[in-house]
């Protein structure tokens, strides 16, 4: 129990400081946002005409028990992505663990208290995202003011099971078969189960209302039985619905919930040697030798920010999955199939208008992950950074430089997808690069300048972080900052759009037009990137001066 009341205690103490606060403030904002959307889908679901009638004719009756089975889906798919990403960090690399390894405690404590960590994260977000859809059910009952408060119970029944389950595999996974190898796959596991269900998340939330009435209607026909760790729950809230206490399901919860927790008990006691076999996996998958290192400053910088990257499997697993993206966002032809389809353009002007809108989505996908480059990542170096008597505008140019570098992943995906995907000829894809190079000039313009305002980035005394609540604000002006640099860009396809309504045109012409095109975008990315330069080293020498 003193586990369990130092951590009560520490969230109870997060508004007593103004970090603490910082993080309610932006974790609650971002679920309370996520809970608006849930509840608006939830109601469009709920007003589609006829289908109250439809389930009840496919259910015999029982159409709440299906609209609740539907609502806690959710519950599994957060508790899944949720072991995937917080099993390592939780288990194997919280903070407290070798305070809890060396105290007089059970072997299975440690493993429990990750547990009820993970536990805790994934209810909050499971409340989140289900709790809306619950609550919207049992107010077209209406139900009891006693049915609303089994709500929690029933979304943490059908959450820590299968939570549970994903921990203990894990525990047991690295207990015997621990090395560089395994951690590798598992990373490659938990950035498959972040993709999977943030698309889940996007498609249930932004899906038409329609599709997910004949998914509740398919879960009341039985066609597709319920996740299994939320239906006695379901049966549960649909008896309370009815102002009725259905014993047999709440023994179903309540069993499930012991079940879980004393065969995570069990398992738990293999969480010592887990944790040896864990660090004997440490050092790196390869080492490099020799090489003497270069002379200057910014090309030291940009060294350390290349193997930083290597050194990390997270990272070039992450590199992987943002390439699949990337290719699936292209065959779907998100956000250009009226381009590619229009018969005015000619077919060459179409995929590099195409290209290049993939490209602008793509590099809005990772900018605000480069941005950590900048400043926010460099804790551990950032008393070196103080102390070194160098100017700061050397330090920043060799992080605009590795920045630049990674920059080039998505220009090169696009120009694979665009022979692959659209069938481009290579003059267009050529085209393309060198438009999308001084594009990624820009970019890195405004990722400097917002990277480096000291308002969203500081750094403590012992180079941790304190940007807490304000990386939402870093993140919208990075969005905005992007969408204002490429104000020119979308002024001049407006303006190309009215001279083919009323001229129309030709391939030759737009041949002719694309050397102006392609100097004019050099020239705009290459001023972007001197004044973000200027403004980022003047930025960053603020950062770097005492307190």
């Amino acid at each position: 129990m003193n586990l369990l009341l130092a951590d009560v205690r520490a969230l109870a103490g997060l508004p007593r400081t103004a970090a603490g606060r910082r993080v309610l403030a932006a974790s609650g904002g971002g679920l309370l946002l996520l809970g608006l959307l849930s509840w608006w889908f939830a109601n469009a679901l709920l007003d589609q005409p006829g289908l109250v009638v439809a389930l009840h004719d496919a259910s015999d009756g029982r159409s709440q028990a299906a609209l609740f089975g539907h609502a806690l889906t959710a519950c599994p798919m957060v508790a899944a992505w949720l072991g995937l990403a917080l099993a390592q960090r939780t288990l194997f690399e919280a903070p407290e663990l070798p305070l809890w390894r060396l105290a007089p405690l059970p072997p299975w404590r440690p493993a429990l208290q990750a547990l009820l960590r993970a536990g805790f994260t994934a209810t909050l977000w499971a409340l989140a995202i289900a709790g809306p859809g619950i609550v919207a059910v049992l107010r077209r009952g209406p139900a009891p003011a006693w049915a609303y408060a089994l709500t929690p119970l029933a979304v943490v029944a059908a959450t820590l099971p299968t939570l549970a389950a994903s921990l203990a595999a894990q525990l047991l996974i690295v207990r015997y078969l621990a090395g560089r190898w395994l951690r590798l796959l598992l990373v490659l596991f938990a950035a498959a189960g972040s993709i999977g269900f943030s698309t889940w998340l996007m498609l249930a939330l932004f899906g038409k209302p329609q599709d997910h009435a004949r998914d509740v209607l398919a879960l009341a026909a039985a066609d597709r039985p319920p996740p299994w760790s939320a239906g006695p729950a379901a049966d549960l809230l649909a008896a309370a619905a009815g102002g009725r206490l259905d014993l047999r399901a709440l023994r179903d919860v309540a069993l499930w919930l012991l079940a879980t927790v004393v065969g995570f008990r069990l398992v738990g006691r293999a969480h010592p040697a887990a944790c040896e076999r864990h660090l004997a996996a440490e050092p790196p998958a390869w080492r490099r030798r020799g090489g003497r290192w270069p002379a200057g400053l910014a090309a030291n910088v940009l060294r350390k920010e290349f193997a930083q990257v290597a050194q990390q499997p997270g990272a070039l697993v992450g590199f992987l999955v943002f390439a699949v993206l990337v290719f699936a966002m292209c065959q779907r032809r998100v956000l250009v199939a009226g381009v590619l389809a229009s018969p005015s353009l000619p077919a060459d002007v179409a995929c590099f208008a195409a290209l290049l809108a993939w490209w602008f989505l793509a590099v809005l996908l990772v900018l605000y992950a480069h941005m950590g480059r900048i400043a926010q990542w460099d804790g551990p170096q950032w008393t070196l950074w103080q102390c070194a008597p160098a100017a700061p505008g050397a330090i920043l140019r060799g992080k605009m430089l590795a920045v630049m570098a990674l920059l080039g992943w998505p220009l090169l995906l696009l120009a694979a997808a665009g022979g692959a995907v659209l069938a481009a000829r290579a003059d267009v894809v050529l085209a393309y690069a060198a438009t999308a190079l001084g594009g990624s000039g820009m970019a890195l313009g405004v990722l400097t300048i917002v990277g480096t305002v000291p308002a969203l980035v500081r750094h403590d005394g012992d180079g941790g972080s304190l940007q807490g609540g304000k990386g939402l604000v870093a993140a919208l002006l990075l969005v905005v900052g992007m969408q204002v640099a490429a104000l020119p860009a979308l002024y001049a396809w407006h303006l190309l759009g009215e001279h083919v309504a009323v001229h129309g045109l030709t391939t030759a012409e737009a041949w002719r037009l694309a050397p102006p095109v392609v100097a004019t975008a050099i020239a705009y990315g290459a001023v972007w990137l001197v004044v973000g330069w200027i403004v980022g080293s003047w930025n960053f020498a603020r950062l770097l001066r005492p307190r």
